[in-house]
């Protein structure tokens, strides 16, 4: 089965296909805006990489956050645009539960809100023991989690928590996690927009 994966919750892209379990093409580029403009050329080059066409997915699998509201947007929009108009399913994966995937343990997942807190959220063994939670620097180093991973951990490392870091791209552990997690794909945001007028 062809899932189609990709990730625009936080300072990069990321997008992957999968043939069941194994990774056929992926890509990532580091970027502080313009995930909207670099989503679709990314996903038509990892398909032209692939020698596959956008009819042989069955299933596209999206990051919903938490993260950059324009971010998660930017990515439901687009997975459920190619949802509607391939007739596939379309599964959401949190970003917290994709930054956790595959760590053993009890491990807190922790991405930078850039408002000087965290997205949080504890598991162990990949199992989610909360939902995600907006924490402090003072009230992770309170939890005193076993180990930190994610976005955001490298910022925690003066806090003295061994951080563990999976070395997949955020989209190849949503696609991976999209094959047993079979959940809607719905936004998920933990406060409010930062718009202005």
């Amino acid at each position: 089965m062809y899932t189609l994966a990709f990730d625009t919750t936080a300072n990069s892209v990321s997008v992957a296909l999968l043939d069941d379990s194994e990774v056929v093409v992926q890509d990532n580029q580091v970027m502080e805006r313009g995930q909207g403009e670099a989503l679709i050329p990314m996903v038509q080059r990892v398909i032209q990489l692939s020698g596959k066409k956008m009819s042989d997915i069955d299933c596209i699998a999206v990051s919903v956050g938490p993260g950059s509201f324009t971010g998660v947007r930017v990515g439901l929009a687009t997975a459920r645009g190619m949802g509607l108009a391939l007739k596939k399913k379309v599964i959401g994966i949190t970003t917290l539960e994709a930054s956790a995937y595959q760590t053993q343990g009890k491990v807190l997942s922790v991405l930078d809100t850039k408002r000087g807190d965290f997205y949080t959220q504890t598991f162990e063994d990949g199992i989610a023991l909360e939902e995600p939670k907006i924490r402090t620097t003072d009230e992770i180093k309170a939890l005193s989690p076993s180990f930190l991973t994610g976005s955001g951990a490298e910022l925690l490392m003066e806090i003295g928590i061994p951080v563990v870091q999976n070395n997949m791209s955020v989209a190849v552990a949503v696609g991976l996690l999209s094959a047993t997690v079979q959940r809607p794909a719905e936004p998920v945001y933990l406060r409010d927009a930062d718009v202005s007028c």
